[in-house]
């Protein structure tokens, strides 16, 4: 016995891989997408909701996060910061994980790659909207955007999980 594995072995193995791959379609797309909604319509009274009645919610950021807009000749308001917002969060984020699911912990179960997904973009998110405040005001700007974060990130995962599976591939 060398440790190795015989052919049947390893031809077992990835018989199972095989069987387990699931492609990304059009339904997979679209589901991911209302994922996407529904994880940014229930991160919003954590993100914004709580904050907002500690009276720590500021709609500056927001703003600010428009402002490459203005290369299309688009004043950055509010309103446009929370249209794209949405849409990242409901078209960008949800296609990427499509594409990164599948490489992400843990195996199982496979829903948490969701809650790992959207841990990874809370790290781009903490440096974007960073509340110029008090210690007290960061940190529960940290632990909710956090918190936010990961409900998105579940939710995206459950959605995808329950209807078509996440997006199992090779590249």
């Amino acid at each position: 016995m060398s440790g190795e594995l015989t052919e049947r072995e390893s031809v077992g193995v990835e018989e199972t891989l095989e069987s387990f791959e699931i492609p990304i379609t059009r339904n997979v797309v679209i589901v991911a997408m209302l994922g996407g909604f529904a994880g940014t319509v229930l991160m919003l009274p954590v993100l914004v909701g709580v904050p907002g009645l500690l009276g720590l919610f500021q709609t500056e950021p927001i703003t600010q996060f428009a402002g490459f807009a203005g290369f299309f000749g688009l004043e950055p308001t509010l309103a446009l910061g929370v249209l794209l917002f949405g849409l990242g969060g409901t078209i960008v984020l949800p296609l990427t994980f499509l594409v990164l699911g599948a490489f992400l912990p843990p195996a199982e179960p496979r829903y948490l790659r969701g809650a790992t997904f959207a841990t990874f973009f809370w790290t781009g998110f903490v440096p974007a909207f960073w509340p110029d405040a008090a210690a007290v005001t960061v940190v529960v700007f940290l632990l909710f955007s956090l918190l936010a974060h990961w409900v998105y990130g579940l939710t995206l995962g459950v959605v995808l999980h329950r209807t078509t599976g996440i997006p199992q591939h090779q590249v």
